[in-house]
């Protein structure tokens, strides 16, 4: 099991990584206009990426690849972005033979990573359910700052216990989590990912309308959804419309959302709630 789930994470990388040189990814970031045959793995991320960009009204954009760049990230060099067709219109799909024409350089880093999780829980679950002869089984699946909990057995006594890092301090939690169901938690944070660029510093997480990092007044935020990759998208739209308005709009959309500002103090959605278990005493709540 452990050698399929590497296996797995590998083609993944090789797959949708920005970094490598060699990767499919950057390959067709570096051919932008022409029809080009998918691999199903790229093809699954390339949809998932279009879809989560029309569900979020383009909040949501996987198209900062250029910005990242700009910015000093180290991103694989890229082509340079060309006028597609449409206004709107910056990724073509044939879904029957699987090609497609991308119009701008993407990052699917997040998205690779969520899907990562979802195919390791689809790998691994079924050879749980062989190994203990078809009963209840549980498992947990992690890939980078994503993590899916799997399985009809809840973990006893206490269910699933999923801790978040803390905002600044790297030799403790900030805050642990208590799951009577299985779910997929995922975390955005600018306490890593930070780097100066011109004498500022900035971060990983781009917003698609300023092409600036995003995020004000927040240092992570943590979502918890059924599907691993709708974490991860809920997760980086919540992240971009900073601390103002992040928990009037999960509140909205009755998503499980745990946040830390940069001020020091912690915030949670009313259902969120439910699932603390613990809140570093260094936290304050607002």
């Amino acid at each position: 099991m452990e050698r399929a789930l590497r296996a797995l994470f590998q083609e993944t990388e090789q797959r949708l990584s920005r970094f490598g040189e060699d990767s499919e990814l950057t390959q067709l970031n570096r051919r932008l206009g022409v029809w080009v045959d998918a691999s199903p793995m790229l093809y699954e991320a390339l949809r998932t990426a279009m879809k989560a960009w029309r569900k979020t009204g383009g909040t949501f954009d996987p198209r900062v690849a250029a910005d990242l760049s700009r910015l000093g990230y180290g991103v694989a060099e890229t082509g340079v972005a060309l006028t597609p067709p449409h206004p709107t219109l910056w990724l073509e799909r044939r879904p029957r033979t699987r090609r497609i024409r991308l119009w701008a350089p993407v990052d699917l880093g997040g998205v690779g990573k969520s899907l990562a999780v979802l195919w390791g829980g689809q790998l691994v679950m079924p050879m749980m359910r062989e190994q203990q002869g078809g009963g209840d089984s549980s498992h947990a699946d992690k890939c980078g700052r994503g993590l899916q909990m799997l399985g009809a057995a809840v973990p006893k006594p206490d269910g699933w216990a999923v801790g978040i890092e803390h905002p600044w301090r790297t030799d403790a939690l900030g805050a642990a989590l208590r799951f009577g169901s299985p779910a997929a938690v995922c975390t955005s944070s600018v306490r890593r990912n930070r780097w100066q660029h011109e004498g500022r510093w900035v971060h990983h997480l781009i917003d698609p309308v300023t092409h600036e990092p995003g995020g004000s007044g927040l240092i992570s935020v943590t979502v918890a959804h059924r599907v691993p990759t709708w974490a991860e998208v809920w997760n980086k739209v919540l992240m971009l419309r900073g601390a103002d308005q992040l928990e009037r709009l999960a509140t909205a959309l009755r998503l499980n959302v745990w946040l830390f500002r940069d001020d020091g103090s912690w915030g949670a959605t009313p259902a969120a709630r439910e699932h603390i278990a613990w809140i570093h005493p260094e936290l304050s709540v607002r």
